[in-house]
């Protein structure tokens, strides 16, 4: 089973899962850490979930920075993998990631173990997922000085940090990856 393959068996499980939800967007391959990292599927609506995809073509040496990037991003996580890999993607992958397997006939996914909310999540990581013009978006919403658009992404960026309505900025970031057009 390649990559492709397994994508398609966990976004036909994501479509069925999600369908007739509002405000919930699925996401291929989206872009983390200024590219440093992307997570292969995630789901966006009052939760951030990610899903990392290993086939049996894949190899699990990415895996612990990968681990890494995603705790500090998602609120939620699930790795889906071929069934070889499951005893050593049980001893990586943290106790609240969601564990799902292919079954034998390979046409279906299988729950090893449901996944639960995590707390690792970093503000600098989440407020990092914006682009320049959706900080300006932000700085609207929390009544900044319009003139505030003129300074450097990594200027709003430090007085973004220091906000302390944290909540209004983590629900204007999950809106913004929603609206975005992923081609």
């Amino acid at each position: 089973m390649k990559d492709r393959d397994l994508r398609i068996l966990t976004l036909r499980k994501l479509t069925v899962e999600y369908s007739g939800i509002e405000d919930t967007k699925i996401i291929n391959e989206m872009g983390l850490f200024n590219g440093a990292s992307r997570i292969d599927i995630a789901v966006v609506n009052g939760v951030l979930h990610g899903y990392e995809l290993k086939s049996e073509s894949d190899t699990l040496k990415r895996l612990p920075r990968q681990i890494d990037y995603y705790n500090k991003i998602f609120e939620r996580m699930t790795i889906v993998t071929d069934r070889k890999y499951l005893s050593e993607v049980r001893e990586m992958v943290p106790s609240w990631w969601g564990i799902i397997i292919t079954k034998k006939n390979r046409a279906e996914l299988r729950t090893i173990r449901k996944g639960r909310k995590g707390n690792c999540q970093d503000e600098e990581a989440l407020l990092n997922l914006l682009w320049k013009d959706e900080y300006h978006g932000l700085i609207d919403l929390l009544d900044y000085p319009k003139s505030m658009k003129k300074m450097r992404k990594t200027e709003i960026f430090e007085i973004l940090l220091m906000e302390k309505r944290k909540s209004i900025i983590k629900k204007y970031i999950y809106d913004a990856l929603r609206k975005r057009n992923y081609s």
